[in-house]
């Protein structure tokens, strides 16, 4: 007789910090976060051994937080010394099953900020073991002069074999490796001690390191994981930067695939900016949401630049303008606009339409000069006064705009329409973070003017020579800003017998248009060996001599997701744009929302895992219907998932329902599945 298992997969977006309780009669003999960052692409693998204390079945979960833009690339699990391991496929049509988001019996559950989660519930024998394994891959992105790598670390309970190793290859010498204190919860304001340095953990141990290369492990013992033996529930940062030297950047090659790291450290002024604050007081930001938007605007008017012109717009049922035009940054403006931020009440409904056409009416049609035009935008709601149709209002803001100011968008909180303002974002070269509601929502907002308040290069250009570059395989070249602190990474493919690589890079400074590089490296001195050392506590064989193609890959479906958001209204460019989509996920093993994993016995057939996007998702996936072409690996599924529970429950084996919920809350993505295995014990479905 047969066993139904339900395997449950959820990503989602929430407000704080997730918490896994395992009881004592379920013993977390070991838990390992094992890291492989290879010139700036991350590797993680999580693994941990729980065993059954009880003289009965019990069920046994495994949880695991990721960061947003991770894509899954591997899963396992043993039991009874055998080992099932899921595959990505291609995803069947299904109808969205929508349910209340607190259900009765369901577990609620949220997760850090910026993450997604992964949670299996299996049942397991009295006095068994079963092991879990789950393994994902990220790009890491360089903001404010460095990188920064973050695992959630939630072993549920203390552990006697705990161990997180990080290992760091790049192709520059390091500059520093440090490891922040552990982020026990979100706040921005927990990280730093009262003189405003950011706190370091100091029970971490560099255990190798030469010149380009470091580990970084963490090894604490049962005590040191917490009072009360509830273990360790936090994220664990590395951070680092490289050596900058070259001008035109670092080019890296492996079989033909290329990676192009350039920076503009070596930009010494920064240009002057043209930036309107578009502010939300609508009724919904009155209280803490207005006085943290307040403070927020405190900090960042105090730090615009002398050269920088700027001017308000606060909006509700319609827009009121501070000064009607773009004054300079000098003292007694600030003042005033500061002054004014401070009288500001909360009131009235949300007309977004115009306060943005307005901004735009005094920043397009200027001589196009080395001066940075932005908007920076901030709402907590949708459009409730003058045009609400979110698509009318994106297509009026993109028609006003000449493709000279970038938009920078904030949802303040779960009420924003994220999907409004991702599109707004997208489509006028900028991009929207969400502010959480919290105690820290003020340094949330000043931190991300931090972000974009330095811009050192303006319309940046890399042209490659198409004698040597396939230049349809090439990810992003043009960027119409690049702020201080940051990295670009070209990726694309040389064509065969190319020994060089011929590029030319341009954009516009402070002292006017120039060309910043011009250069023509010899590729022999940019390929990496296959045989150079990874990590070799990770389970799973990584290939190095493939190791540039999978991160063009990465960086491929990435930024077609994004561009999704460009083309809303296109549905011909973006059918072509998501079926690119799906079918690299497939030859590359992601997990996309276009794939879906799949975890099957041989011979028993395999379940369709099934994937839906609500809320903050610009995009419904759904409407879509890719189907893997006959030369694929990749086998379709034979069954749908309702004919394996009716199967099941016709042979005898127990079987649960699952219902999909629809959660407020950002980026929900549910995925579940179906795995037959000996023995008639049900394994329960763990609800977000």
């Amino acid at each position: 007789m047969a066993r139904s298992i339900w395997l449950f997969l959820v990503m989602v977006s929430a407000t704080a910090a997730s918490n896994t309780n395992i009881w004592p009669s379920k013993r977390v003999e070991s838990f390992h976060v094992i890291s492989d960052i290879l010139f700036r692409f991350a590797t993680t693998q999580i693994s941990s051994a729980i065993r059954n204390m009880e003289n009965k079945t019990q069920v046994v979960d495994f949880t695991v937080t990721m960061p947003k833009d991770a894509f899954i690339v591997a899963f396992y699990m043993t039991i009874d010394g055998e080992r099932y391991s899921g595959q990505v496929k291609e995803r069947q049509t299904a109808e969205r099953e929508k349910q209340a988001t607190q259900s009765k019996g369901q577990k609620s559950t949220t997760t850090p900020r910026d993450a997604n989660i992964f949670e299996v519930s299996v049942d397991v024998s009295a006095g068994s073991l079963v092991n879990f394994s789950l393994t994902y891959q990220e790009e890491l992105h360089r903001r404010l002069g460095l990188y920064e790598y973050e695992v959630y670390i939630n072993s549920g309970q203390a552990v006697p074999d705990f161990l997180v190793d990080v290992s760091i290859r790049e192709n520059r010498p390091l500059r520093f490796v440090r490891t922040p204190a552990l982020r026990t919860d979100d706040l921005l304001t927990s990280r730093f001690d009262k003189s405003g340095r950011e706190k370091m953990n100091e029970m971490t141990t560099v255990v190798e390191k030469t010149p380009k290369t470091a580990t970084v492990q963490y090894k604490p013992s049962k005590d040191q994981q917490g009072k009360g033996g509830k273990g360790i529930s936090a994220g664990f940062v590395v951070q680092y930067d490289v050596e900058h030297e070259k001008q035109g950047g670092d080019v890296l090659v492996v079989d033909r695939y290329f990676v192009h790291f350039i920076v503009a450290d070596f930009v010494t002024s920064i240009l002057p900016k043209d930036i309107i604050f578009v502010l939300d007081k609508s009724g919904s930001m009155s209280g803490r949401k207005i006085r943290q938007l307040k403070e927020a605007m405190d900090t960042i008017l105090s730090d615009l630049l002398p050269q920088d012109r700027f001017d308000i717009i606060t909006f509700s049922s319609s827009a009121e303008r501070w000064s009607g035009r773009l004054v300079e940054a000098e003292q007694t403006q600030v003042s005033g606009a500061k002054s004014y931020v401070k009288q500001t009440t909360a009131n009235g409904a949300t007309n977004i339409n115009d306060a943005l056409l307005d901004a735009l009416s005094d920043l397009t049609g200027q001589q196009k000069d080395e001066r940075v035009r932005m908007i920076f935008f901030l709402s907590d709601g949708e459009a409730t006064e003058g045009e609400k149709d979110p698509e009318k209002i994106a297509r009026n803001v993109f028609d006003a705009n000449d493709g000279t100011v970038a938009i920078y968008c904030l949802g303040f909180g779960t009420g924003a329409d994220m999907s409004l303002l991702q599109s707004l974002s997208a489509q006028n070269s900028g991009f929207t973070r969400k502010i959480y509601e919290a105690n820290d929502a003020a340094l949330q907002v000043s931190s991300l003017y931090e972000e974009i308040s330095t811009v050192t290069i303006k319309n940046l250009r890399i042209k490659y020579d198409i004698n040597t570059v396939d230049v349809t395989t090439l990810t992003q070249t043009e960027f119409p800003l690049v702020f201080n602190g940051t990295e670009i990474s070209v990726y694309g493919l040389l064509k065969e017998g190319t020994q060089t690589v011929k590029y030319e890079i341009t954009g516009l400074q402070g002292s006017g248009e120039t060309v910043i590089a011009e250069e023509e490296d010899n590729i022999d001195t940019a390929v990496l060996e296959a045989e150079e050392r990874t990590n070799p506590l990770l389970t799973e064989t990584q290939d190095r001599t493939g190791i540039i193609e999978r991160m063009w890959a990465f960086k491929t479906i990435t930024e077609s997701l994004s561009e999704k958001d460009k083309y809303k209204a296109d549905m011909n460019k973006t059918e072509d744009l998501l079926e690119d989509v799906f079918l690299m996920s497939l030859k590359y093993n992601f997990v996309t929302p276009l794939t879906s994993m799949v975890v099957g016995k041989p011979g028993q057939g395999v379940v369709e895992v099934r994937q839906a996007n609500v809320e903050d998702e610009v995009f419904d996936f759904s409407i879509f219907n890719f189907t893997a072409p006959p030369t694929t690996t990749t086998m379709k599924p034979t069954t749908t998932t309702t004919d394996i529970v009716q199967s099941t429950q016709k042979s005898g084996a127990a079987t649960a329902s699952v219902h999909v919920q629809t959660c407020a809350v950002a980026s929900l993505m549910h995925i579940f599945m179906v795995l037959l295995v000996p023995s008639p014990q049900l394994l329960q479905a763990k609800l977000f």
